[in-house]
């Protein structure tokens, strides 16, 4: 099926190249240049403004548009770290017109930060209704050669960042994690990058180098009014660049420690209303697990339910992947795109509530159709999993099949009012998902939907005062229908001084595992030599997590030069889905003779605790010393209260009380940029599961470099962990060490 759809996707874009108008007028043509040093930008996007026509310098900074109706423009010129420069000129019709332009350097001012993915609207930075991290391209260019893109979120106040395998990571914020966190939603261009089965991500399956990827947003907090099921803790919006501001071609080489190999072309162009785009890559490195048999472990573990059965496969963590797009350009500013692509994972080892489990080698091919223009977004998606090979479950031998497909429609409306000082945002979506394990992780195959509508109103009542209230309502085959309200209100007391006041309510649907999880597993007794059986296996009475937020904040800045953010917030969570633990499933009490079964076995299940609140504070500053230099560095506090739990219940956040990070940022007219972070994590507590255990404080050192040589090469540099601090993030996950990795990007 997923075969199919691709190939109708790729036949339809071939379809498009034929109507092509292979029509010209006047031409205009130049260069673009650094003003300060002369030397040529490569990669500048140039448009004429008010038309669909324009294009983008290529390695020589030289540019040329085609098909211009004789006349006078205005031919704006942009390019990320630069001030957009806007020249008039006079095209005349069927002749050449030579245009230069000259671009000056320039710092990212917060002030003009927009961000969208808080009121799927435009808005500056410190006027959105939630809180909000920003990680722009250029920061990603330069933390982003290591391929790991949960690190680049690993410095932003209040994230919970543990790592296990070279891209076995848990992204979380505000407490609670797990390890197969899933209280993110993470998007990519309006894509849930989420694994059918256990709802959380798999990081080495993007079909993009990271490097490339446009913008993230980070929006921390409860966030279900807009976003639906599990939007619980907040929402990470990637947003890639469209084909026509990377045109050219991009060839990347990386190498370092840990036997780390990458590669990745890209080529992009421009053809007046059309612009496309296609890249290739691969990525492999070799991580830090090792094999738990005979109670062989790198730390003190349980030697009962942590000793596994089966070794790890060899072969190194390896993702291969390719994509391509394609976007059509209209007169009223709208745009269709239409793309798809494919990524092969190979040998990454995840830990999970049962234990750790390999996947040797699974496809993940997906698909999207979109429409946009200023009131109209529509989009279609797919996205498919299959395990090539059987994942192995390490702790009890047995192989584990995943065969997933997600399809999801979804539609939005947007428009002003009252003069614009109401603007209105209404949507629907529909999700198909289909799940096929074989026998191997359910007893039965499952087909579920969902569905979910939702509307926002934002009224500004004077221009220092914006409220917006939004309600969304969800239902599903999972889970009974729920509604998410969302009210906010946001005070400007001038330009750089905003204060905001929220209340949230989400909720998080039980995933397939926590419902329909079907493992047997044996253990024998080390000292004893007796056997017993258990069954790990989900809950179908699970009701949906609950959350209720109140927060304040505050986003300021102080003499030009001082980002400041405050964010203080307050949750009630109810019916918390809690990890794995035994005797928690209602039938299943105490041991049992299961149907079928010959013996008494020990049933593990999910369960719904009571009630938890949780209280928390984060500070962030931006200290820009210079257009050169940037230093910051933030703060998070986190406290829970257990109010009402189960006598078996184990209920820990997984996440410590206190989390500081600082960092120092270099960027050179000269072509030099360079990063420096420190990241201190104290001791904490784990229980995810079958593992249960002490976190120990480690402190990370990590830097990143690059380098223009020429205006057609740059070279890179990122290590992390820098000291080589030997240490483990997650109870039962592997011991991370140094990883330097060295790139090489020629861009032509």
């Amino acid at each position: 099926m997923i075969e199919v759809h691709m190939r109708h996707i790729f036949g339809f874009a071939l379809l498009l190249f034929s109507f092509v108008s292979a029509s010209l007028a006047g031409t205009l043509r130049g260069t673009v240049s650094d003003r300060a040093s002369g030397d040529p930008l490569p990669q500048v996007n140039i448009s004429l403004r008010g038309t669909t026509l324009g294009g983008s310098s290529d390695a020589d900074g030289s540019y040329s548009i085609t098909g211009i109706p004789g006349g006078s423009y205005e031919v704006s010129a942009s390019l990320i770290g630069y001030e957009a420069a806007v020249v008039s000129v006079s095209v005349s019709e069927g002749g050449t017109t030579d245009l230069d332009i000259s671009l000056d350097e320039t710092s990212v001012s917060i002030n003009e930060v927009v961000v969208y993915g808080a009121s799927f609207r435009k808005e500056r930075l410190t006027e959105a209704p939630s809180a909000v991290s920003v990680i722009e391209p250029a920061q990603i260019r330069l933390l982003g050669g290591n391929g790991q893109m949960p690190k680049l979120l690993e410095s932003q106040p209040g994230v919970d960042i543990v790592q296990s395998g070279l891209q076995d990571f848990n992204v979380n914020t505000r407490g609670f994690n797990s390890s197969l966190n899933r209280r993110l939603v993470v998007l990519l261009d309006g894509r849930d990058l989420a694994i059918a089965f256990l709802g959380a991500q798999e990081w080495n399956g993007l079909s993009v180098p990271i490097e490339d990827l446009g913008k993230i947003e980070l929006i921390r907090g409860p966030s279900s009014a807009l976003y639906g099921a599990n939007a619980f803790n907040g929402v990470i919006n990637i947003m890639s660049p469209p084909p026509r501001e990377t045109a050219g071609t991009k060839a990347t080489v990386a190498g370092g420690e840990r036997e780390t190999f990458r590669t990745d072309l890209r080529y992009a162009a421009v053809r007046d209303r059309w612009s496309y785009r296609a890249n290739i890559g691969r990525s492999q490195g070799r991580s830090w697990s090792q094999s738990r048999t005979n109670r062989n472990f790198e730390y003190p573990l349980d030697p009962y339910l942590n000793n596994e059965d089966a070794p790890l496969l060899p072969g190194l963590i390896a993702s291969t992947y390719g994509s391509m797009r394609i976007d059509r350009s209209f007169d009223d500013g709208a745009t269709a795109t239409i793309e798809g692509g494919s990524t092969q994972v190979e040998n990454e080892v995840f830990v999970t509530g049962i234990g750790r489990v390999q996947v040797p080698k699974a496809l993940k091919p997906w698909g999207r159709i979109n429409y946009s223009n200023e009131k109209i977004y529509a989009q279609v998606w797919v996205a498919g999993r299959n395990s090539i090979e059987p994942q192995l479950s390490l702790s009890t031998g047995l192989p584990l099949i995943e065969k997933s497909l997600i399809s999801q429609a979804e539609v939005q409306y947007r428009t002003g009012l009252l003069a614009e000082n109401l603007f209105l945002v209404s949507g629907a979506s529909f999700r198909l998902q289909h799940i096929n394990t074989d026998g191997t992780l359910m007893v039965e195959q499952h087909d579920d939907n969902m569905s979910g509508v939702y509307s926002q109103l934002e009224f500004t009542a004077t221009p220092a005062l914006k409220f917006t209230g939004a309600v969304r309502w969800d239902r599903s085959t999972l889970h009974d229908g729920r509604f998410s309200p969302k009210l906010a209100a946001v005070f400007s007391a001038d330009r750089n001084h905003t204060f905001r006041a929220t209340f949230n309510q989400a909720f998080q649907s039980p995933n397939h595992s926590e419902l329909f999880l079907h493992v047997p597993r044996t253990v024998t007794n080390p000292n004893t030599g007796i056997r017993s059986y258990s069954l790990y296996r989900g809950n179908e009475y699970l009701k949906v997590e609950k959350i209720t937020g109140f927060e304040l904040g505050y986003k300021g800045i102080l003499g030009n030069a001082l980002f400041v953010t405050v964010d203080g917030y307050y949750n009630v969570l109810r019916d918390f889905i809690t990890d794995l633990a035994p005797n928690v499933h209602p039938d299943y009490p105490e041991a049992v003779v299961l149907p079928g079964d010959t013996v008494k076995r020990t049933v593990w299940s999910y369960s719904n605790a009571g009630e938890v609140t949780e209280r928390g504070a984060e500070i962030a500053f931006n200290y820009y010393l210079s257009d050169d230099w940037t230093v910051d560095a933030n703060y998070a506090y986190f406290g829970f209260t257990v109010i009402e739990k189960g006598e078996k219940d184990v209920l820990l956040p997984n996440a410590p009380k206190h989390k500081v990070n600082g960092g120092v940022t270099y960027t050179s007219p000269s072509g030099l940029s360079a990063n420096l972070t420190v990241k201190y994590v104290p001791s904490f507590d784990w229980a995810a599961g079958i593992y249960q255990g002490r976190i120990h404080a480690y402190t990370l050192v990590n830097v990143s470099a690059s380098y223009r040589i020429t205006g057609n090469f740059t070279a890179g540099l990122n290590i992390g962990n820098l000291l080589d601090r030997r240490h483990y993030e997650i109870y039962g996950g592997s011991v991370i060490g140094r990883r330097a990795i060295a790139s090489l990007t020629a861009t032509f």
